[in-house]
């Protein structure tokens, strides 16, 4: 599975789009659109939201005993978690499979400033992760509506707000994952690292079940994330939520370039 380009491709469309960072951008997109690779992560997150949430929809309505209807979104959201692997995989395979092809080379010989080659890479897998992501939220949101029955919260505005709100999570977690791409480079060791970090470490900071490293795993990005998508007050707002995956999300961009930067082909 690769992403490699012809350099006259890649070439032709810096050029052709006026060079610099448009020309960039619209060499990554094309590379993107033109791998098999691509179509199968974005079908398979559709297909995990479909197979998933109607399971976690009719646990939640099953286990329901206050009378309280169930927000469909919450049903999403939840979801989310497992889809967004897909979305992960597609922003990976950007960085790491051109290293594993050796086309990385060609690449740089296209667009020599690392610096805009980066943001080419993370401007397009964000663009395809937010739009994937309102996709996957609503077909969430549906998927959610029917299981849950009577016990769903159907509300048009929080129902579409909580599939924005997942589409712009998810565009996060791809600029996290392009940065930990770039700088270990391995498809294994990224994937590793951004599982790790997104669902095993906050688990374990807090179930230690001490202060700050229970406010520590609070604070990051998937805890963050889940405060943002569900709108919740607790403990923090929705946009200390979103602020908190921007800072993990550039922060770690940030360290990515300096790396990508520092280091040969």
């Amino acid at each position: 599975m690769t992403t490699s380009m012809p350099a006259a491709t890649a070439g032709q469309a810096v050029r052709g789009s006026g060079g610099g960072l448009p020309g960039a951008v619209a060499a990554e997109w094309i590379k993107l659109w033109s791998v098999r690779s691509t179509w199968w992560c974005l079908l398979g997150g559709a297909g995990l939201m479909l197979l998933t949430t109607p399971i976690l929809g009719a646990t939640m309505a099953n286990n329901n005993k206050t009378g309280v209807l169930v927000p469909v979104g919450e049903v999403a959201v939840a979801t989310v978690y497992v889809a967004q692997f897909a979305l992960i995989a597609l922003a990976m395979l950007m960085i790491t499979a051109e290293y594993a092809s050796g086309s990385i080379r060609t690449t740089l010989q296209a667009v020599p400033m690392r610096g805009r080659l980066l943001v080419a890479k993370t401007a397009v897998a964000v663009a395809v992760s937010l739009l994937a992501g309102i996709v996957f939220g609503l077909i969430g949101v549906g998927v959610s509506a029917m299981s849950l029955g009577d016990e769903a919260d159907t509300a048009g505005g929080d129902a579409l707000g909580s599939a924005l709100r997942i589409g712009v999570y998810l565009a996060f977690v791809a600029v996290l994952t392009v940065a930990v791409a770039v700088a270990v480079r391995s498809a294994a060791g990224t994937l590793t690292l951004v599982f790790v970090g997104l669902t095993v470490l906050p688990v374990i900071l807090q179930a230690s079940d001490i202060g700050p490293l229970v406010s520590l795993a609070e604070r990051m990005p998937n805890f963050a994330g889940t405060v943002f998508m569900n709108a919740d007050g607790t403990p923090y707002g929705s946009g200390t939520g979103l602020l908190l995956l921007a800072l993990w999300a550039f922060g770690a961009l940030g360290l990515g370039c300096y790396a990508f930067r520092k280091r040969d082909a």
